[in-house]
């Protein structure tokens, strides 16, 4: 065996045009290896490559000539095969994701020749990782039935709470598997909102004025910067003219970005009371989204502006907020109202389409990308008038109408879902409904673009035994292999006697996450809770959105 092995060493060596000590070096290694001896040149070396990404491991290894490798990785009752290069190497660097905390991992490298893919040698080490650390938020499992679940990691990033609002330098992205077990976590110093995994294998967030994109093993690849309101633009990023990004990112299949931005204008003769808008009346600055599609060097390809798309002199509850004015706008004399608050933006792919979530106008309106115009408003049609009476959707059937929403998006049965949160459940002038017998919903409309008909054809939420409330945050996705539904319910708030509350920095929070089949009644495969109960320190967590990704790497 050893005689076969070393005649295709030489044809092999033959073909390169090396020295002839590097030959014969080459030949006596793969002769030596038939024979059990290391391949590798010196041991395995596993390192962290970095203490945002703490249960994320690199092996490096240096054969003695090009080579093919092949890393395993097992924890005792876990056993995974690591993506390598398809190229052979004499340096090999391998990263390696899905480890879980507190626990002893071994990783086998088993070295393949170049030409005939034979294996020559496998090496071992065993390496452990590190607990959770102590202000990680607790993760109670419900339900697991992987059998039933869409194949993947549940991928979801945490914001934490304290007396009085967010912890805006926290920010802590967590990758949970079928059981519901830690197998990835990214730690970093900023609040850390929406995010994407790109096609290439890479991550993409948003965090108030920047979006970030780096690899499963902490590296950041680029930031873009917000710059509008900035005296100076961190040194690093990419600067992009508007006052800020929120809430979305995403990579369009052209690879630029598409995301949400703001912009501010004054009006006279603003209504300032959603109880009595026609008698207190005065001059009012608007904070009016804005939909913006940017190259990677930060040039803004398209932008489309809310206020000059929907009626700026409508109201809805919470379209007179403040909500700006802390932060961002506190220049502003007189304050900002935050008149519009769209919280997503996702593309139809049978026409491309923009369909926006305008949380504080309680309405999905759908946007031509060319023109900049109305398609449709999806939404309780109280408040619109004039030119906007046109493009409401006429509900056909048995349907409730969603309020203070969030991320609407077209289905592979081209439907639209959405998370319904409910809130108040009216608009102006009628009264707000109390949070204690309120409830929010997971639901779905199949809408007729041409006769501008709208008909409610499945919901989740909607009956006593299924009731929840979470008065901000949601997310609802569609599972493509199983036709299951992913559920955030990320931001429960409840106040001291346990009763929900419309004022996320007034009380206690808690997240949910479940799986479930598209079914009446609905079935629950997978549920996860974040929940640290009324402790003294924080007050609790909440989850942006969660998303089923097939892996990390």
């Amino acid at each position: 065996m050893n005689r076969v092995r070393a005649g295709r060493c030489l044809v092999r060596a033959s073909q390169r045009f090396v020295a002839a000590l590097a030959l014969l070096l080459g030949l006596s290694w793969m002769v030596a290896c038939g024979g059990g001896s290391q391949a590798i040149d010196g041991a395995l070396a596993i390192i962290t490559p970095n203490e945002t990404v703490p249960l994320a491991r690199v092996v490096e290894f240096t054969t003695h000539v090009p080579a093919l490798a092949t890393v395993t990785v097992s924890d005792g009752s876990r056993e995974w095969t690591v993506p390598t290069p398809e190229s052979p190497s004499i340096e090999h660097v391998v990263p390696i994701i899905g480890m879980r905390p507190a626990t002893t991992h071994t990783v086998t490298v088993a070295i393949r020749g170049e030409a005939d893919d034979e294996q020559i040698d496998t090496v071992t080490a065993t390496f452990d990782t590190a607990p959770l650390p102590e202000n990680f938020p607790p993760i109670e499992v419900k339900v697991s039935d992987p059998s039933r679940m869409e194949p993947g990691l549940t991928v979801f990033p945490v914001s934490r709470w304290y007396e009085g609002g967010q912890d805006i330098g926290f920010g802590l992205v967590v990758a949970v598997d079928e059981s519901g077990e830690v197998v990835w976590y990214y730690r970093t110093d900023h609040m850390v909102s929406d995010l994407n995994f790109t096609e290439r294998g890479t991550i993409q967030y948003q965090s108030r004025r920047s979006l970030v994109e780096m690899d499963a093993l902490g590296n950041i690849i680029e930031t873009w910067y917000a710059s509008g309101l900035a005296d100076e633009v961190p040194a690093n990023t990419v600067p992009v003219a508007t006052d800020l990004f929120h809430h979305e990112i995403i990579e369009l299949p052209s690879g630029e970005l598409l995301t949400l931005g703001t912009e501010i204008r004054a009006f006279e003769d603003f209504p300032l009371s959603t109880t009595d808008p026609q008698h207190e009346r005065g001059r009012a600055t608007l904070v009016g989204d804005t939909v913006i599609q940017f190259r990677r060097d930060g040039s803004i390809t398209q932008e489309w502006k809310l206020l000059d798309i929907l009626d700026p002199y409508r109201l809805a509850h919470g379209s007179l907020g403040g909500f700006y004015d802390l932060n961002d706008y506190s220049h502003v004399e007189g304050g900002t109202k935050d008149w519009s608050h769209a919280n997503s933006v996702s593309v139809d792919p049978r026409d491309n389409g923009l369909i926006i979530s305008v949380r504080h106008q309680d309405a999905v309106v759908k946007v031509d990308r060319a023109t900049g115009q109305i398609m449709w408003i999806l939404g309780d049609p109280t408040g619109w008038t004039g030119d906007w009476e046109q493009y409401l959707l006429k509900p056909e059937g048995d349907l409730i109408w969603p309020y203070h929403q969030h991320s609407p998006k077209i289905t592979p049965r081209g439907t639209l879902l959405l998370y319904d949160n409910g809130n108040y459940k009216s608009i102006p002038p009628g009264e707000r409904l109390d949070p204690v017998h309120n409830y929010s919903r997971v639901v779905e409309y199949e809408i007729d673009e041409e006769a501008m008909t709208i008909r409610q054809v499945w919901a989740y939420g909607e009956t006593v035994s299924e009731r929840f409330y979470t008065t901000f945050l949601g997310d609802a996705d569609w599972l493509p292999l199983t036709g299951n539904i992913l559920v955030t319910a990320g931001g429960h708030v409840i106040d001291p006697e346990g009763l929900p509350i419309d004022y996320p920095s007034a009380g206690w929070h808690r997240a949910h996450i479940f799986e479930m089949s598209r079914t009446s009644p609905a079935e629950t495969v997978f549920e996860i809770v974040l929940d640290e109960g009324m402790g003294v320190e924080t007050r609790g967590w909440s989850v942006y959105r969660a998303a089923r990704w097939e892996r990390l790497q």
